[in-house]
């Protein structure tokens, strides 16, 4: 990465954080509705969460940052980049739920207030760092499938809570509405889908912008050596 990129990066990955943990703060003192849950209750929501581990590893980038700035390092570890890359996949997956499915169903009420910093902003801020900036590992086929995790993790989390509890028996609401009419399996193959295609989109646009950044420091050294 060259320096302006190592700035641009910094200073976009600490912004990820910074409102990240301002909008999770929020949580413990707004008034509870059907997609925002007072404090802890709200890492019952995919959001809260992708949301929270993007921008932990968003800050771990910054930390690589701030090293190469200072002379200390020459590249941020292949293992921190990956570890955005779940994040990064999360919440790409969250931002097009949220247009795609929540939209539809809630209204625009899913992007207002601290839901839009949520679900558009941070998405868009960690989505455009990784694509433009941080383009120093490519990500394989079989790596891309690493992006899923936390997504089909939480998914069984929630099928147990909604499917096998039950609000009934002190289980979640199904406030994703993936059970409404009974559609289960609909709504978990689709899911899962979804959940694939955030993690590849992820590493194709990721992988083109490793692609134009390499482009483009070997057309400079052939110019240098012209």
């Amino acid at each position: 990465m060259t320096k302006p990129k190592t700035i641009i990066s910094l200073v976009m990955n600490l912004t990820a954080f910074i409102i990240t943990v301002a909008v999770v703060i929020s949580y413990f003192f707004e008034e509870p509705n059907i997609l925002i849950q007072n404090g802890f209750d709200s890492f019952r929501y995919f959001t809260t969460d992708s949301n929270v581990f993007v921008a932990i590893a968003s800050l771990i980038v910054a930390v690589c940052d701030i090293r190469i700035l200072a002379g200390k390092s020459d590249h941020i570890p292949d293992a921190v980049l990956m570890t955005k890359f779940m994040g990064v996949a999360g919440t790409t997956m969250t931002m097009c739920a949220t247009f795609l499915f929540l939209l539809p169903h809630y209204g625009v009420f899913v992007i207002s207030g601290s839901l839009f910093i949520v679900h558009a902003v941070t998405p868009l801020i960690v989505l455009l760092s990784f694509v433009l900036l941080e383009t120093t590992c490519h990500i394989t086929v079989p790596k891309s499938l690493i992006g899923v995790i936390p997504m089909m993790v939480y998914g069984l989390v929630y099928m147990v809570e909604v499917g096998f509890i039950g609000e009934q028996n002190g289980g979640w609401a199904d406030f994703y509405a993936y059970n409404r009419g009974g559609h289960w399996l609909a709504s978990g193959i689709l899911m899962t889908a979804g959940c694939f295609a955030a993690a590849f989109l992820t590493a194709v646009l990721h992988n083109l912008g490793v692609k134009h950044s390499s482009k483009n420091i070997q057309e400079k050294m052939e110019r240098e050596h012209e």
